[in-house]
């Protein structure tokens, strides 16, 4: 236990904050204690972004706006101290681990900061043993950062502000992109932090229970923050009475989309394995497991961006071994996980219509597109502004602008919260009606099963599990061995004692 930690908090008094007139901050109260970890609950625009910058100074000492109310730290009072001085207190993991990384490889990285702060050579080195242990960080210290798992990025960039032995941590979206063993290390890391006296905030766009480790949940909602009790189950995804539109027929379609005997390796061991799949006109499709079970190579073969190694592709009748990715681009459209790395243009509406510019296709089906995301109102906003939730529907409406056959989705719902989720869903669902197809990377096993006519599971760069998507609720073993969160129908199930052969499932 870090003792020195005790008897200091994070206090934040009548705090409100405004960009241009426009209050995005309103008389905020709270107080996180040392060892404690809460979570703030909030959609997107409701304020996260920067609630989380006032907390460590970046407003206003390097975003402008206009501040009043109080935050103290340690009895340092943040709206008037030094930037410096207030992220020895408290210091922020940033939603996009990419961001804060500074070293090729994992020491590196946590060395980085360290060496900035002036220690030495000594307590460097007793830092970087004790972080890298203490994140389960050890056998990957000598691998390139680039290399990582989303899941393994994260708990780097958690080591390395922990490294520099802030009081108080502030996780924006750490579940972002998280498959659900990258969940539960997620909590390990943050149970961690609290069992040495350092106070945790994370910020969330839905309920999560993080393994049972956040001690209070509040909700932001148009800059007014209240303390709140989580639903039974947390969970995410669709609600059934909310679900867009009906169910398809699933394998009723023609195959649009014909993946036969596939094998494909980069340059060391096979990616994939013997993957046979039909993508069927009319079907939403979803396809899910771990971080490295091949589910974006799998993606990239089905858009030509990847050619098999073994096997071949049949798209819409051409053999992808033998067309253009080019050809190929409005048939098949791929919106990626990253899109931060992904765009071509310098503001939103030049990157929504830039496919249809350059495909020669009406400039009303980009807006069309905007409206569909509800990000109309972001037109003429640099995409390096956006977050990264906005970056992600951004991304999306690129791809749906070009009406492609096949709407390939990697990662949607990531970042998201439950009304864009709901659009997403919708726009899905209304693709499915016209005789199209939509495939979904998710972890996200409610969605999945609420969305999906179909679902895949990948275990070891072969599919594993190909059935209706709630057959998956009882599919305990599989849930386990492909690294999948069970629904929160299944937690409930579970956690009510109801076995397998006692549950008749009607949908």
């Amino acid at each position: 236990m870090c003792s020195q930690l005790n008897g200091r908090a994070l206090r934040v008094e009548h705090l409100a904050c405004c960009y241009d007139s426009r209050c995005v901050l309103k008389d905020i109260n709270l107080e996180v204690k040392p060892g404690e970890a809460i979570a703030i609950i909030g959609g997107s625009g409701a304020g996260k972004t920067t609630l989380a910058y006032c907390l460590t100074g970046i407003i206003p000492h390097k975003v402008p706006a206009e501040v009043s109310g109080r935050i103290t730290i340690n009895g340092i009072n943040v709206l008037e101290a030094r930037l410096d001085a207030i992220l020895e207190s408290i210091n922020i993991v940033l939603e996009d681990a990419d961001a804060q990384s500074f070293g090729l490889t994992v020491e590196e990285d946590i060395v980085f900061g360290l060496e900035n702060l002036g220690l030495s050579r000594e307590e460097i080195s007793r830092r970087l043993e004790e972080s890298l242990v203490l994140f389960n960080l050890k056998p990957y210290a000598k691998n390139m950062v680039s290399s990582l798992s989303g899941g393994l990025k994260r708990r780097l960039a958690i080591a390395s502000v922990y490294a520099m032995r802030p009081s108080f941590l502030v996780l924006d979206a750490p579940d972002s992109n998280l498959d659900w063993p990258g969940t539960n290390e997620l909590s390990l890391a943050i149970s961690r932090l609290k069992e040495r006296s350092h106070g945790v905030v994370v910020l969330l766009r839905r309920y999560r229970s993080l393994g049972g480790t956040i001690d209070r949940f509040y909700t932001l909602e148009d800059g007014v923050l209240k303390q709140a009790r989580p639903p039974s189950g947390v969970g995410v995804g669709v609600k059934s009475a909310e679900r867009p539109c009906r169910r398809g027929n699933g394998w009723s379609g023609e195959p649009i989309i014909k993946i036969e005997n596939v094998w494909f390796k980069y340059s060391g061991p096979w990616v994939l394995r013997d993957v046979n799949l039909n993508v069927n006109s009319g079907e939403i499709l979803t396809i899910m497991g771990r971080n490295g079970s091949g589910k974006t190579t799998l993606l990239k073969l089905l858009n030509g961006l990847l050619k098999p190694t073994r096997g071949r592709v049949i798209i819409d009748g051409k053999d992808t071994r033998l067309t253009s990715t080019s050809q190929l681009a409005r048939t098949v459209a791929l919106a990626f996980q990253d899109p931060s790395r992904r765009f071509f243009a310098e503001t939103v509406w030049e990157e929504v219509s830039f496919g249809c510019r350059h495909l020669g296709l009406p400039l009303e089906w980009a807006k069309e597109a905007l409206m569909a995301l509800d990000i109309e109102d972001l037109h003429d906003k640099p995409v390096y502004k956006l977050s990264m939730s906005e970056k992600v529907r951004v991304m999306i409406a690129s791809a749906l602008a070009v009406k492609p056959k096949v709407l390939v989705l990697d990662e949607p719902t990531t970042g998201q919260d439950d009304k864009v989720l709901k659009d997403l869903a919708a726009i899905a669902c209304r693709m499915r009606e016209s005789g199209k197809a939509v495939v979904i990377v998710t972890h996200d096993t409610d969605f999945a099963i609420e969305v999906s006519d179909r679902v895949v599971v990948l275990i070891d760069g072969g599919i594993a599990w190909s059935e209706k998507p709630w057959e998956l609720i009882l599919e305990h073993e599989l849930l386990e061995r492909a690294g999948l969160e069970p629904p929160t129908v299944t937690r409930s199930f579970k956690a009510s004692g109801v076995v397998r052969e006692c549950l008749h499932i009607q949908h």
